[in-house]
């Protein structure tokens, strides 16, 4: 479904459940809402929110569900003793807005699950498995997939990391640079500890700069941003290359920290 449809979808059933929710009362629904168009839709807004600097409706950042969206609004709406036609309202204008946004961008593409195209356990041999697919995609000339299996990947293991560090907290809409400094600062490899060596704080202050280029790239030229294949192919491989430096250099030094006991291990 293109982004637009999917934002008219998601604000018809929000109105739809809500006017349910005044006629029948909130334990007495008729039936479940489209709730696989509504986490689509969740996530294309946080997207254009992020890309156009805006804030995510309160509504859609609480709820998981079209239901738990409406009880959102509808709650925040009566402890501020605002009427159902003002709510009615809200909820219509903040998703135009952001329906408004992807119509003047012309944002006309599939949404792309990108947590669903890593392994849900990381090993060597899984990092391997999926560098392999990059390459794959580079021979069939699919130049802008290399760059978007490139980029996940490099999120993959940051994330995988991450989670021997329970009390990090990873947002939903957290930046491919926010989640590589993240993981640069609990395995103590950011640039300004002063245990580093100075030779070493450039070497890492330039991962920084080619995580924040993989990530730039990806948004511009990946596969879920037409028109296809704009990337030349040397670049492709550069961003590939790129994003296996950094790759081996996390899991590697994952890895050591790893077996000398220094990660805190989820529970």
């Amino acid at each position: 479904m293109k982004v637009i449809d999917c934002l008219e979808k998601v604000k018809q059933d929000i109105f739809d459940d809500l006017d349910e929710y005044y006629s029948r009362g909130s334990n007495m629904f008729n039936e479940e809402p489209d709730d696989e168009n509504y986490k689509e839709a969740r996530l294309i807004i946080k997207r254009l929110a992020n890309e156009a600097g805006k804030r995510v409706p309160s509504f859609i950042e609480d709820g998981r569900t079209v239901r738990e969206a409406v009880e959102s609004a509808v709650y925040e709406s009566e402890t501020n003793s605002g009427s159902v036609l003002a709510l009615r309202n809200y909820l219509g204008r903040s998703i135009n807005e952001f329906t408004d946004y992807a119509e003047d961008k012309k944002v006309e593409v599939e949404l792309t699950y990108i947590e669903s195209q890593f392994p849900s356990k990381l090993t060597y041999t899984t990092i391997k498995s999926s560098l392999v697919s990059c390459e794959q995609r580079l021979e069939k000339g699919d130049y802008s997939g290399a760059v978007t299996s490139a980029r996940t990947l490099v999120e993959g293991v940051c994330k995988e990391i991450l989670t021997h560090f329970p009390e990090v907290e990873i947002k939903d809409n957290i930046t491919l640079p926010q989640l590589f400094k993240k993981v640069q600062q609990n395995l103590n490899l950011a640039p300004n500890d002063e245990t580093l060596e100075r030779n070493l704080k450039d070497v890492l202050n330039g991962l920084i700069k080619i995580v924040n280029g993989i990530a730039e790239v990806r948004n511009k030229y990946g596969d879920a941003h037409p028109p296809k294949n704009l990337i030349m192919e040397h670049h492709a491989k550069l961003v590939v290359n790129s994003s296996k430096t950094v790759i081996d250099f996390l899991f590697k030094t994952y890895e050591y920290q790893n077996e000398r006991g220094t990660l805190k291990k989820n529970s």
